[in-house]
């Protein structure tokens, strides 16, 4: 998938500051040690990445529908339907009829699936290693710096 910038954003240098603490958080969040428990958790379950990061937006325990997948992964609803066919597929979800609402379907997880889920949640939150460098208050003020940037 290709990044577009809209027509009216200024693109920033390389130089420019912010430019470097988003490559340094994209370092950080891309490292292998990072990865490696989602990684792994794909290898166990032979499941593709695509459908696993799906498992790693819905709710475990309860419904969601089709268009709030799309919207939580940030895609578009067209793409939802294959990676919930995969995950169908598999045996981890399936689609129902929304309950007040005939016209809409719904994504609710098999026990399976939400065993996988919970897993690859779990493993998606630990923080990676690289984080036992920093001291408690640098952990706090990394903390409340990346919350400033949030909506």
């Amino acid at each position: 998938m290709f990044c577009t910038v809209p027509r009216n954003h200024a693109v920033r240098t390389a130089q420019a500051p912010e430019a470097e603490v988003w490559r340094l958080i994209r370092a950080v969040s891309h490292t292998p040690d990072a990865m490696a428990a989602c990684h792994q958790i794909a290898v166990d379950s032979g499941l593709p990445l695509a459908p696993l990061r799906a498992l790693l937006v819905l709710p475990l325990d309860e419904p969601v529908t089709m268009r709030e997948l799309a919207r939580r992964l940030g895609c578009d609803n067209s793409y939802v339907t294959s990676l919930v066919d995969a995950l169908e597929k598999r045996g981890l979800a399936g689609r129902e009829q929304h309950p007040t609402d005939r016209r809409v379907k719904v994504i609710v997880l098999t026990g399976q699936g939400r065993d996988l889920a919970e897993r690859a949640q779990i493993a998606d939150a630990a923080a990676p290693a690289v984080f036992d460098r920093l001291t408690e208050q640098e952990l706090v003020t990394l903390r409340d710096l990346l919350a400033k940037l949030l909506p």
